[in-house]
């Protein structure tokens, strides 16, 4: 491979709104508002909002590259950047017309009250302001601003005069991860987009041409999982695609070298030893399971409540149902630990549904910061002291 994955993998790299898969409900509207831009030549402000790795980042640069771009407007498809004028290059290599900051660098955090010094973020953004644009060769200035929901008060002030004030000549995005926290007011004057999770099928149509193009072997089902356990968020799907193609290939064995995906099968032979009365296999067996604590406690939670709907179904969970690592473990693997649910219940006379309705009301129960190790222990012996009490 001549370059690494990370070469390829810039949430930025996709050069339209077309390209951008998943969110083509509201592209429509961001393409009007390109169209009126140009023909008015005011540039009304735009908030971006939704989660982290949505693809706001991604939207805001093809904008603003649209929005700078020398071609007339009428002749690019879909207003498209054209990716060859004088401005389209230079964007992609250091444009006077494009500035992109982050509101949480602009001031410092007081160690004290961990309060943001709002002056230093109003200096941040003054400099922001008055940055000289004499070499912008471009018709106007793109400004985004990164988790926006940062600026404090007087910050955000200072941002909106100058929004008053620079309508012909800059655009300011304001990209938003908690809308609760963004400034009213600035939210008053922007034209806001509100960009939902991307959906798995989405996903999966950026992820499979993006390992053709990397040349890696790859599963539908490994890409598949990859975009269920991103929960929309598609810059989270490329942080797992660059983990897992540094094995070297996108396929459900290179999958299950990650903490997040491999810890189905591992589960399941901790419960066989958990239902064979094997208590300290099972406990080392659960210590493998996943990364830290926390993931372990949620792991068991996953297992169990998928162990629930393969009773109630017969089958094994439907994909997605529960957790991408469950679904990557096999039927067969399934059938054997239900098998063993079904022994222990005949052994102990404690039916499998309530043995696991109160295993599933036990862990949910624990938070997630407590110790695994005590809660696996007190887990178990709430199992035993269940099977005494029906078997006495």
């Amino acid at each position: 491979m001549e370059q690494p994955p990370s070469a390829y993998l810039d949430p930025g790299c996709p050069s339209s709104f077309r390209d951008v898969v998943g969110h083509e409900r509201w592209f429509e509207a961001l393409i009007s508002n390109l169209r009126n831009e140009h023909a008015s030549g005011a540039h009304q402000p735009i908030a971006l909002v939704g989660a982290t790795g949505v693809g706001k980042r991604t939207v805001a640069r093809i904008y603003a590259k649209a929005l700078v771009c020398e071609r007339e407007l009428d002749t690019r498809r879909d207003a498209a950047p054209c990716r060859t004028c004088d401005e389209c290059l230079a964007f992609d290599r250091s444009s006077f017309a494009y500035v992109e900051v982050d509101a949480r660098h602009f001031g410092r955090l007081d160690q004290d009250d961990e309060r943001v010094d709002e002056r230093a973020q109003v200096n941040a953004v003054h400099s922001l302001i008055e940055r000289d644009g004499g070499l912008n060769t471009a018709s106007v200035r793109v400004v985004v601003i990164n988790n926006a929901e940062e600026l404090a008060g007087a910050a955000a002030d200072v941002a909106l005069k100058t929004l008053e004030l620079e309508i012909s000549s800059s655009l300011y995005v304001f990209l938003v991860n908690d809308e609760t926290r963004f400034s009213a007011a600035l939210r008053s004057r922007c034209s806001v987009f509100r960009i939902g999770p991307l959906s798995v099928e989405g996903m999966v149509g950026r992820l499979l041409p993006l390992c053709r193009q990397l040349a890696l072997r790859s599963d539908e089902a490994a890409i598949r999982a990859i975009a269920r356990a991103a929960n929309g968020s598609f810059g989270e799907a490329l942080g797992m695609f660059r983990r897992v193609a540094a094995h070297g290939d996108l396929t459900i064995e290179s999958l299950v070298r990650e903490p997040e995906f491999g810890w189905g099968s591992t589960m399941l032979a901790c419960w066989r030893a958990v239902l064979l009365d094997r208590c300290d296999e099972a406990l080392t067996l659960f210590g493998q399971v996943g990364r830290d604590g926390p993931m372990r406690m949620k792991a068991m939670q996953g297992f169990l409540v998928a162990c629930q709907l393969h009773r109630l179904l017969g089958t094994v969970p439907p994909v997605g149902s529960v957790s991408p690592a469950l679904d990557l473990v096999s039927p067969v693997d399934w059938g054997r630990v239900m098998d063993d649910w079904a022994a222990w219940s005949a052994r102990t006379d404690l039916p499998v549904d309530e043995a696991m309705d109160r295993m599933v009301g036990f862990w949910a129960g624990l938070q997630a910061d407590m110790s695994w190790e005590a809660s696996f222990v007190r887990g178990m012996s709430v199992l035993t002291a269940e099977r005494k009490a029906s078997s006495g």
